[in-house]
C-alpha cells in the first residue's frame, strides 16, 4: 500500500481556497469560528457517505432474512494537497506536495498523513500569560511534536470548510464523505496558535529572528561576537579551540533553524566538529574517573567471584567424595551379587543330591502286593 507520495515542485501546485484573516478567531485563539451551517452541512455530508458507502459495497441477503454490506479493505481513500502555513489565514504558504492517502481505520489514516507530514513541522509556538496580562510567544518545551499533538499543527479543508483533526476521530461518516476527493491539508509548521499576520508578527520578532540583522538579512557582527562570547564562558574549560570557531559556532547558530537554536549551542555542529578538541588535562582526568568508576566496578565483582570459587571447590569435593563412595558401593554390590549367585547354585546341587527314591526293599513289597476281590462291601 503506498502511503503517499512528494513533489517538491512549486509549479504544479493546484490552487486552493483558503479563510482570510477577519474569518478567523481572536488573535491568541486556537478555537475555529461557529457556523451555523455546520450542523446541517454535517448531516449531508453523513447522508453522502451512507449512500457512497451503498454504492461501494457488496450487498448480500442471509438465510434469515438480514442485509449485509461489505465495504472494500481500505475504506478511506482521498488525495490530500498540503501546504505550509506560517499562521492561520495565510495564503501564501508553499505547496508541498500531493499524497494519495489509503486507510482501513481512521486512526491508521491519521498516522500515514502525521508520518508524511512531521518532517515539514517545526518547535510548537506556545503563548505565555504575564502578571500583567499580556501574552508573550515562547517554545514548547519538547523540540519535536509526536503524533498526539499533530491536532495543534494541521487543518483539513474540503470547499470553504475547515476541519480540526478531532472532527475526524469523531466520526468516520467525514472521511467517507471524502472517498476519491481532493482535500487540501494546512501544516501550521509553529501550530495553530499562531493564528493571524499580527500574532506571526510577533512570534517572528521575539522568535524566529530575536538577533539583529544587517541589510542582507544575516546576524550582524555585534551578534555573533556576543554569542561567541557566550559559547567561549560555557565550553572554554573543557575545549582547546582557535578563537575564530567560536564565531564560526556562533555564526552556524544564528543562522541555524530558529527552532533549534539552543539545543545547538550544546555542542558544535557536524561540518565544525574539527575545529573543536577536548583540553588534554581534562581529557585525561576524565579518563581517570572512568577507570576508577571500572576499577569499583570489577571489585564489587571480584567479591562475588571468590565466594562462587570457594563454593564451588567446597562441592567439587564433596562430589568427589561422594564418587569414591559410589565406586566402594558398587564394587561391595557385585561381590555380594557374586555370592548370592554361588550360593543359590550350591543349594540347588545340594537339592539334587538328596531327591526321595525307590529302594530294592520298596520295589520287592511293591511286586507282592496283589488285587484282591472286596467280598466285604458287595
Amino acid at each position: 500500500m503506498n502511503e503517499g507520495t512528494e513533489t517538491d515542485s512549486d509549479a504544479d501546485a493546484p490552487a486552493a481556497e483558503y479563510l482570510d484573516d477577519f474569518e478567523l478567531p481572536d488573535a491568541w485563539s486556537t478555537q475555529l469560528p461557529e457556523d451555523p451551517l455546520d450542523k446541517t452541512l454535517d448531516e449531508l455530508e453523513n447522508s453522502s457517505a451512507a449512500i457512497h458507502s451503498r454504492e461501494n459495497g457488496q450487498s448480500s441477503i442471509s438465510e434469515d432474512g438480514e442485509c449485509s454490506i461489505h465495504v472494500e479493505k481500505d475504506l478511506f481513500s482521498c488525495v490530500l494537497l498540503a501546504y505550509k502555513r506560517q499562521f492561520k489565514g495565510q495564503s501564501s504558504g508553499s505547496y508541498i506536495a500531493r499524497w494519495q492517502v489509503t486507510a482501513h481505520s481512521t486512526t491508521s489514516f491519521i498516522r500515514k498523513v502525521w508520518n508524511l507530514a512531521k518532517e515539514h513541522l517545526n518547535r510548537e509556538v506556545i503563548f505565555d500569560v504575564k502578571a500583567d496580562g499580556t501574552t508573550s510567544p515562547v517554545w514548547a518545551e519538547n523540540e519535536s511534536s509526536s503524533e498526539k499533538e499533530f491536532g495543534k499543527f494541521v487543518l483539513f479543508q474540503s470547499g470553504r470548510r475547515h476541519y480540526v483533526l478531532e472532527k475526524l476521530t469523531e466520526s468516520s461518516n467525514l472521511l467517507q464523505s471524502w472517498r476519491n476527493k481532493e482535500i487540501t491539508v494546512l501544516l501550521h509548521v509553529y501550530s495553530l496558535s499562531v493564528s493571524n499576520r499580527t500574532v506571526w508578527s510577533s512570534v517572528k520578532e521575539n522568535l524566529i529572528d530575536p538577533s539583529e540583522r544587517d541589510r542582507s538579512g544575516a546576524a550582524t557582527t555585534q551578534a555573533v561576537i556576543g554569542l561567541a562570547d557566550e559559547l567561549r564562558s560555557v565550553h572554554g574549560k573543557h575545549l582547546d579551540v582557535h578563537g575564530m570557531a567560536w564565531s564560526f559556532w556562533a555564526n552556524s547558530i544564528l543562522n541555524g533553524p530558529a527552532h533549534l537554536r539552543e539545543s545547538l549551542k550544546d555542542h558544535p555542529t557536524q561540518h565544525l566538529a574539527h575545529l573543536f578538541r577536548v583540553k588534554e588535562g581534562l581529557h585525561v582526568n576524565a579518563i581517570r574517573r572512568e577507570l576508577s568508576v571500572a576499577h569499583s566496578v570489577n571489585n564489587s565483582y571480584h567479591e562475588e567471584v571468590v565466594a562462587l570459587r570457594q563454593v564451588f571447590d567446597v562441592v567439587e569435593s564433596n562430589v568427589e567424595s561422594l564418587n569414591a563412595s559410589l565406586k566402594m558401593f558398587k564394587i561391595r554390590l557385585e561381590a555380594l551379587e557374586l555370592r548370592d549367585r554361588l550360593s543359590d547354585s550350591m543349594i540347588n546341587a545340594m537339592e539334587t543330591a538328596v531327591k526321595v527314591q525307590e529302594d530294592d526293599l520298596g520295589q520287592e513289597l511293591k511286586s507282592k502286593i496283589i488285587d484282591m476281590e472286596d467280598m466285604d462291601h458287595m
